[in-house]
């Protein structure tokens, strides 16, 4: 996902795809409310701003653990 696109409201079907995760490790991140999801017309929308900040988190996590093990 691209940083500093205008903010839009993702789909279930857009964060696998996004995350590359199978939609059970998707349903762990929403029930450990790593992630909040909207309810929309009894849909379930994700803000990309959200998901872009989880992204980094991970990120710097995994960035963080490297720099230990050296």
């Amino acid at each position: 996902m691209q940083e500093h696109q205008q903010p839009r409201l993702l789909t279930t079907a857009d964060l696998i795809s996004i995350l590359q995760l199978p939609e059970q490790k998707l349903r762990w991140l929403i029930d450990t409310r790593q992630i909040h999801p909207f309810h929309l017309c009894g849909e379930e929308r994700f803000d990309s701003r959200d998901i872009e900040a989880l992204i980094r988190t991970y990120k710097q996590v995994s960035e963080r653990k490297v720099q230990l093990a050296y």
